[in-house]
């Protein structure tokens, strides 16, 4: 008796020095994990335009290096895509298939606790983030070839209007707000890009002149084509030698003729998956090149004649399609006109040219 009086005193002692905390203990708060995810965007194979519907996946290893899931998703129409839920602190490599074929493998992408990693977006042709400015004339229309290239919106600035192209050139804030401008051959050009007969009395040309090295150099970019080739050779004079004089308009010697032209930029006929394309030249007096400087692309060339009064001369190797630099622009020029010559084979090169810009 005197034992169990003995055991319930203590638990009374007991009891009165304790507290709620002594019989509920706090418990450890639960970390919850957060996912990762991973977003990256898709070139078609030939570099023309985004992929849409490319298969990308991820397989997902357990601690003993064993798949027990894959996370899967496809790209949407500008060629987007997005691999989410992946559990986080854990190296992933992600590949990117269409049709049988893996066309990207991204290996060693650390995604950490609830991290999205976004993925360096690859170099594609996208006509729609190009700003283009179009300058009409006579002998070539590049707008038409563009519009077949997907390019939804262009500005076209009357190259037969002495104004309207004097105000565009004449003023290099608007020029500098366009990726690239083309010049169709069969523009206005004296007093404008030269002056033969000193009528220019207020020095437009010189201040044209400026602009567009300017615009060039500080990253613009030109293409010109056929009867405009007097751009390059009053703004760039040592990069192209053209048969005659040297002044304005007195390089059209080229003859009517087909030209089996040589694709000579290895890249380019990768791209276009052959060596060699027709060229046409369906009116006379186009500017031939008879060389180039060492600093100048050369893309397509073929063997071409022209005549200088009675005298008929053959160039065996005439460069037809060009392009160099100058500061942090491009320029691009071709002999021929573009839209004359706007087979598949064409567009193709065009946006080989453009991609490159």
């Amino acid at each position: 008796m005197k034992a169990l009086v003995q055991f319930f005193s203590a638990v009374a002692a007991l009891s009165m020095g304790c507290s709620e905390s002594t019989f509920f203990v706090e418990p450890e708060p639960v970390v919850t994990p957060n996912p990762g995810s991973i977003e990256g965007r898709v070139c078609d194979p030939s570099g023309r335009t985004w992929l849409p519907d490319a298969q990308i996946y991820t397989h997902i290893y357990d601690s003993d290096g064993v798949i027990y899931d894959t996370r899967t998703a496809y790209s949407d129409r500008d060629g987007y895509w997005l691999l989410d839920d992946l559990p986080q602190d854990n190296e992933y490599t992600v590949y990117v298939q269409y049709g049988y074929e893996i066309l990207e493998t991204h290996a060693e992408i650390w995604v950490g606790d609830g991290e999205h990693v976004l993925l360096d977006e690859p170099d594609c042709f996208d006509p729609l983030e190009m700003e283009v400015a179009v300058i009409t004339g006579d002998y070539d229309d590049f707008q038409d070839v563009l519009a077949d290239m997907g390019f939804a919106n262009y500005d076209l600035v009357d190259g037969l209007s002495y104004q309207d192209l004097t105000a565009f050139l004449g003023s290099s804030n608007t020029m500098e707000t366009y990726d690239i401008i083309f010049f169709n051959g069969g523009h206005i050009e004296e007093d404008v890009i030269y002056d033969t007969d000193d009528s220019d009395t207020e020095g437009i040309v010189g201040d044209i002149q400026e602009n567009i090295l300017e615009y060039v150099n500080e990253g613009g970019n030109i293409y010109a084509s056929d009867w405009a080739y007097d751009i390059i050779d009053q703004v760039w004079p040592s990069r192209v030698t053209f048969p005659g004089d040297g002044s304005p308009d007195s390089a059209q010697m080229g003859q009517y003729d087909n030209v089996q032209a040589a694709v000579s930029d290895a890249a380019m006929a990768e791209f276009l998956g052959t060596n060699y394309v027709s060229i046409e030249y369906d009116l006379p007096v186009w500017p031939p090149i008879e060389s180039v400087d060492g600093s100048v692309s050369v893309h397509l060339t073929g063997s071409v004649s022209y005549k200088d009064g009675t005298s008929e001369y053959t160039i065996p190797s005439s460069p037809l399609l060009i392009s160099f630099t100058s500061g942090e622009g491009k320029v691009v020029f071709s002999t021929f006109r573009v839209a004359k010559n706007g087979s598949s084979d064409m567009l193709m090169i065009l946006q080989y040219m453009m991609y490159s810009l």
